[in-house]
């Protein structure tokens, strides 16, 4: 049985493939954030059948209430939607993390690559991570095919070993399909909650630079740097919050191999520890 709902019969050309799903590899929502921005305008060409793929006690629908009264259910979704930007062919696979059937839902993903002759397969996410708003915005990259990196793309360094999440399953199936598959992750503040606006623009411009095309981002250059301003403002009244973020900064500028990709966030005490113990040694060689 099929896990889509629908799908289209349009024929394209070698489009380029995007997927990104909420879950722990979408810090404040910045790779849904990225998909949804870019397939704004679009058409959808396919979707999933939500009761096969979500618990609705763990990925509950959203109520919608109007003067007492319950006027909309949003179901979890997880749609593709066709838009083609500067003569470049994309569908963008965007929606809630599915809670059951990952391997037959790659299964059905390598299928749909195979039906719209998709070229090339991009992962969008972003991790929790103990760096500061106030530092540009790293993004690091994963990929099992060197030729797929661009101009200042980085490739994350050590090995880990860290939970599943349902972009990086369904991106290696169509790799082992034999679709060129690369995967770009946002380092967003832990501080933070969902928007985050720096994150968005920073993982647009490196997945702009993949796949060729400059998007359009409207007024999120304005809305990032509103945002910060707004931040900075919040701290300014919570001497204990600007103080962490200090250490953050510290830690960032001068031991930036303490900051690692997808590693566990640290506590408080733990950054303040290494933070006094990188001034200790900076003491003791003056």
């Amino acid at each position: 049985m099929s896990l889509l709902s629908h799908a289209s019969d349009l024929e394209l050309g070698h489009p380029i493939m995007l997927l990104a799903m909420s879950g722990w590899v979408d810090a404040a929502s910045v790779g849904t954030d990225t998909a949804e921005r870019i397939a704004d305008g679009g058409d959808v060409v396919a979707a999933f059948e939500p009761d096969a793929l979500f618990d609705y006690r763990s990925s509950r629908p959203t109520l919608h209430f109007s003067d007492g009264d319950l006027t909309d259910i949003v179901w979890p979704r997880l749609e593709i939607i066709h838009r083609t930007i500067d003569g470049v062919e994309l569908l963008i696979a965007a929606g809630n993390e599915p809670d059951f059937r990952w391997q037959e839902l790659t299964r059905e993903f390598v299928e749909l690559t195979q039906r719209y002759n998709v070229s090339k397969f991009v992962t969008l996410g972003a991790v929790p991570a103990p760096v500061p708003h106030t530092r540009p915005v790293r993004v690091v990259c994963t990929t099992s095919d060197p030729e797929l990196l661009r101009d200042g793309d980085e490739v994350m360094p050590e090995e880990l070993v860290v939970p599943g999440a349902a972009v990086s399953v369904l991106r290696q199936g169509v790799a082992d399909a034999g679709v060129p598959a690369i995967g770009y992750w946002a380092q967003v503040p832990h501080y933070l909650q969902n928007p985050f606006y720096s994150g968005v623009l920073g993982l647009i411009e490196r997945v702009g630079g993949q796949v060729g095309v400059r998007f359009p981002i409207g007024d999120l250059a304005v809305e990032a740097s509103a945002q910060l301003e707004q931040i900075d403002a919040d701290l300014a009244e919570r001497d204990d919050a600007r103080q962490y973020v200090e250490r953050l900064e510290l830690m960032q500028d001068e031991r930036p191999e303490l900051v690692t990709p997808f590693q566990e966030v640290p506590s408080a005490d733990e950054i303040g520890a290494e933070v006094e113990k990188f001034l200790r040694s900076t003491d003791d060689d003056t």
